[in-house]
């Protein structure tokens, strides 16, 4: 069986004491996702990958910044999409750090 590499992440970002949410695509340029038919007016439907050009933005990031992260993730009410391990501990409030790894990365 051949693993299928994904471009596309739904990240978790703790930015001073925020927790933030985004999407992102990391696609070739020439990625199923980054294709577009070259005139306007074909872009609303297409089916031929040939009638495509490369490099345009990800039509997947598109669609969730129109709508929105949380939206996007409705179909998924009771999903857990993540489970990272933490340590917590308190000093001068309530702190949860990622568990890191031996090589230093941290556990997804």
């Amino acid at each position: 069986m051949t693993a299928t590499e994904n471009y596309h992440h739904v990240n978790l970002i703790i930015d001073q004491g925020e927790l933030h949410r985004s999407f992102t695509c990391t696609a070739p340029e020439d990625a199923p996702c980054r294709r577009r038919p070259p005139e306007p007016e074909e872009r609303e439907s297409w089916t031929a990958e040939e009638a495509t050009v490369p490099g345009a933005a990800c039509w997947a990031v598109e669609w969730v910044e129109a709508v929105g992260i949380e939206d996007s993730l409705r179909g998924y009410p009771d999903r857990v999409l993540a489970s990272v391990p933490v340590t917590i501990s308190y000093d001068e409030g309530v702190e949860i750090e990622p568990v890191a790894l031996a090589d230093g990365e941290v556990a997804s």
